[in-house]
């Protein structure tokens, strides 16, 4: 299985949420793969800093989170942001979870790990497939 990460499932990981902690031993240990488009990346960094979580103890979990050789930062490209874009008015998404869409898709993920209600449509017309945990 290979996942994409939206910025929810990393926020779940960074609070020890045990259903997206198995997810992410799957990724160690088994034969699962985790994309983390760097939009969510940003984006989790920014959310956990307005909570109040110090940068040190960001940049410490994400190193603990890479360790694993079966993580993979992806880089947006024009291919992501382009399909992105598309997909943001397609959809009416906005456009950060567009863009983690379409890096799951151009990727050739198996499932977004997302429990966000605005990929719903998405769901529904086939063009990704969401896995909450």
């Amino acid at each position: 299985m290979k996942y994409c990460t939206d910025t929810g499932f990393i926020l779940a990981l960074f609070n020890e949420d045990q259903k997206a902690t198995n997810i992410l031993e799957d990724v160690r240990y088994g034969k699962a793969q985790l994309i983390i488009p760097l939009i969510a990346y940003g984006e989790s960094i920014r959310k956990l800093l307005h909570q109040g979580v110090h940068l040190e103890n960001i940049e410490a979990f994400y190193r603990k989170i890479e360790q694993a050789e079966k993580v993979q930062m992806l880089e947006l490209t024009r291919q992501i942001a382009n399909e992105g874009a598309q997909i943001s008015l397609r959809y009416g998404l906005p456009l950060m979870d567009a863009f983690v869409a379409a890096s799951g898709k151009i990727s050739g993920c198996d499932r977004l790990l997302a429990r966000d209600s605005d990929f719903k449509v998405m769901i529904k017309k086939n063009y990704l497939k969401v896995q909450s945990w």
